[in-house]
Order: C-alpha cells, then sequence, then structure tokens
C-alpha cells in the first residue's frame, strides 16, 4: 500500500510512518495540515490517507471533502485524539474506512493489510 500520512505533529507523522513501514507498506508522503496533504493528495496519488482531525490551518475533516472532490473513491482513516461523537459521524459521513485513536497502531496495519492497492 501506498500510504500518506497526514499530521500536524511531526512526532505523529514518525509514530505512523515507522508502524506503516514496518508492516511492509510504503510511506509516499507527509503533510503538515489539510491544504498540504490535498496538494499531496493530487501529485502522489496514495491508495490510503491517514489523516488526523485537529490540524492548524484546514482540519482533517474539510482536508477529506476536499480530497473526495478530487477523488470520490479515495480511502481515507481518521487517526485522531478527539473523541467528539459529533465529528467522529461526520468523519464516517465522509466515507472513512476507519476511525482509530492515535495508539491503534495494530488497528491501522490490519485495514492496510486487508484493503488492497488500488
Amino acid at each position: 500500500m501506498r500510504v500518506l500520512i497526514v499530521d500536524d505533529s511531526s512526532f505523529m507523522r514518525k509514530r505512523i510512518a515507522g508502524a506503516v513501514e514496518r508492516a511492509g507498506h510504503q510511506v509516499v508522503g507527509q503533510a503538515r495540515d489539510g491544504q498540504e496533504g490535498i496538494e499531496m493528495y493530487r501529485s502522489l496519488k496514495p491508495d490510503m490517507v491517514i489523516m488526523d482531525v485537529t490540524m492548524r490551518g484546514m482540519d482533517g475533516i474539510e482536508a477529506v471533502r476536499n480530497i473526495r472532490q478530487v477523488d470520490g473513491e479515495a480511502r481515507v482513516v481518521f487517526m485522531s485524539l478527539v473523541s467528539d461523537e459529533r465529528i467522529q459521524q461526520e468523519a464516517m459521513k465522509l466515507g472513512a474506512l476507519a476511525w482509530l485513536g492515535k495508539d491503534e497502531h495494530g488497528r491501522l496495519i490490519d485495514l492496510l493489510n486487508n484493503t488492497g492497492a488500488r
């Protein structure tokens, strides 16, 4: 799987990237906010986006709305510390494959392993 990680925390991007790469998948890009994530999605065309929700600048929900306009089939997994059910429901309405906590790397890897590359 070719994966794009979008998170404003460099620490979290590195942790997620490490887990993804250890599982045999390729991290093709790491974006610091939603706008950069959209631009990277357009140029890199990853198989999966791992998206944070709360970020400076454009948040993850708005970024996924924009990515969906570029590619209605985009596969997105939200990883967040946010536990607000309304935000989680909004993310799922956008067609997210899952909503995971930032410490749920095992579940993330299961999703990557069980969702074929395009």
